[in-house]
């Protein structure tokens, strides 16, 4: 894949996410699809079902503002993705209640790709950022 059809892929990804449509988001995910999300106990999801239920427990808890790319790094078959993300916890998120904070953090997606789809989303986020924001006096 070109950068530009690896962008296009990932925003159409991002896109999905921010509108917390499942199902615009499964389409950009390869069938044999291996989903990180680092630090869920779930672990590594290969299922696609498993991976559907993540999503949407993850909408439960935070509801996204917006999403900005910093930097994007690109291989052959994959991409690296540096954003800052800025929304509200809205549910439950790393185990503390979100209370409605505004919350921002940075998050890495590494992506590898196959047949125009994501085969691999292997996501990484600034853990201690968000539970500073989460545990501070409101």
């Amino acid at each position: 894949m070109t950068r530009e059809e690896m962008d296009e892929l990932f925003e159409r990804h991002c896109a999905a996410e921010a509108a917390n449509d499942v199902d615009a988001i499964m389409a950009t995910l390869a069938d044999e699809v291996e989903h990180d999300a680092v630090g869920d106990p779930q672990g590594n999801l290969r299922e696609p079902d498993a991976i559907a239920q993540r999503y949407r427990d993850l909408f439960a808890a935070i509801s996204e503002d917006k999403m900005e790319s910093v930097h994007r790094y690109y291989g052959e078959d994959f991409f690296v993705d540096e954003s800052v993300w800025h929304g509200r916890a809205t549910g439950m998120l790393l185990g503390v209640p979100g209370n409605n904070r505004q919350i921002s953090f940075r998050i890495l997606h590494v992506c590898e790709v196959r047949d125009h789809k994501i085969s691999r989303e292997n996501v990484w986020l600034d853990t201690a950022a968000i539970m500073q924001q989460l545990m501070a006096p409101a």
